[in-house]
């Protein structure tokens, strides 16, 4: 009885070996997908149990065309190398039992390596439809790239016209596109900020004019960003910082006019003034003075520019009206500055009786007459006695 027993447990041993050793080989584990930055190296793994004299095989599909890559540790396509580091490799490593490991490796990679990676055991004696497959999937994370020929830079509106910006960019994830203003003012839709690859500028005003930002992100630093200049035509605007200004007509003390003109195309600026109905330029001399002032950002709102005129050695004639003028092919646009006679000598050449300013009285706040005697006495000390 027990020699039976022996007989039907070596039999039965022999059987499971025989079972074991006709199994076909297998992929053990899921290959894990990996996600990696441009530049960086991604590993696939493929594990397999009962190997045996078969191969294995590593394949690529990123644009639905599959390519084989590897056979067992071979590479079977071209293998440039960056750096002395070649772009792909397959390491075997060999685990407990009977288990193989076969790693792929992938260095400096680029967008182009995104997709579909495929192990396959290609077992002997059976045909392609047999043999035992799973898939990797990577993906090469691209920092967000702005696409320079659908993205515009310059945008030019007619005043009242309908328009649209466009931010075209790409990278992997897709990114979002943010549109801003640069100058932090609201977007022609009333809003601050506005998602979406078109802006759209409806009944364009000279307020929408200026500099627009579109941010693409998609975390993945760093994030892209482009500028678009909008421009509307329109003709020009004027105002003036002060529409009076005063000053003492004591033949030594000068008068600063100024004025901010808005427009586009950029208008030629003139100060003029008028001599019964006809207008007359004044030009840089002894007497006047016009200067544009350099763009500041704090005080002028977008695409504005500031102007100056000073009228030298104010007399009792420089009372008058003064004409600011903006001039361009949209049309004429103006302001008016008075200058008047004031009893206070205004701006920085003021004169005081003590210099050190310590203790004198401003003589500007004097009657006239007092005041040239007092300017005299100074100059020619005897003259009052």
């Amino acid at each position: 009885m027990a020699n039976t027993f022996l007989i039907f447990l070596s039999v039965s041993s022999i059987a499971f070996l025989s079972f074991v050793s006709c199994q076909d080989p297998e992929i053990v584990n899921d290959i894990l997908p990996e996600i990696k930055r441009v530049g960086m190296t991604a590993m696939l793994n493929c594990t397999v149990a009962r190997l045996g004299g078969n191969s294995v095989q590593w394949a690529f599909n990123g644009s639905g065309v599959e390519q084989v890559l590897s056979k067992n540790e071979d590479i079977l396509v071209q293998n440039p190398r960056k750096g002395g580091v070649a772009a792909y490799k397959v390491l075997r490593l060999k685990q407990a039992g009977d288990r193989t490991t076969f790693v792929l490796v992938i260095s400096r990679l680029r967008p182009e390596h995104s997709g579909v990676y495929q192990c396959t055991i290609a077992i002997t004696n059976k045909g392609y439809e047999h043999w035992t497959k799973k898939n990797g999937y990577l993906t090469v994370l691209q920092p967000p790239i702005i696409r320079p020929g659908s993205t515009d830079s310059v945008k030019m509106i007619e005043k009242g016209g309908n328009t649209s910006i466009t931010c075209d960019a790409f990278g992997v994830p897709f990114p979002n596109i943010t549109w801003v203003r640069s100058d932090g003012k609201l977007l022609p839709n009333g809003k601050a900020m506005f998602r979406g690859r078109t802006l759209a500028i409806m009944s364009a005003d000279v307020k929408f004019a200026g500099v627009y930002r579109c941010v693409a992100d998609n975390n993945v630093k760093p994030p892209a960003e482009s500028l678009t200049q909008v421009y509307v035509f329109q003709e020009p605007t004027v105002r003036v910082l002060q529409n009076s200004v005063g000053q003492f007509a004591n033949g030594r003390l000068d008068a600063k006019l100024d004025c901010i003109v808005q427009g586009y195309p950029t208008p030629m600026v003139y100060w003029m003034i008028k001599n019964r109905e006809e207008r007359t330029v004044l030009t840089d001399s002894d007497k006047y003075e016009t200067t544009k002032q350099a763009t500041d950002t704090q005080n002028l709102l977008n695409g504005e520019q500031w102007y100056t005129l000073k009228i030298r050695y104010v007399q009792a004639l420089d009372y008058r009206d003064y004409y600011c003028v903006g001039i361009n092919s949209k049309g004429e646009g103006n302001a008016t500055v008075n200058l008047f006679s004031t009893w206070d000598c205004q701006g920085p050449l003021c004169y005081s009786l003590d210099p050190s300013g310590r203790g004198g009285a401003d003589i500007s706040r004097l009657p006239p007459l007092i005041t040239w005697l007092l300017v005299l006495h100074s100059v020619v000390p005897n003259l009052l006695y």
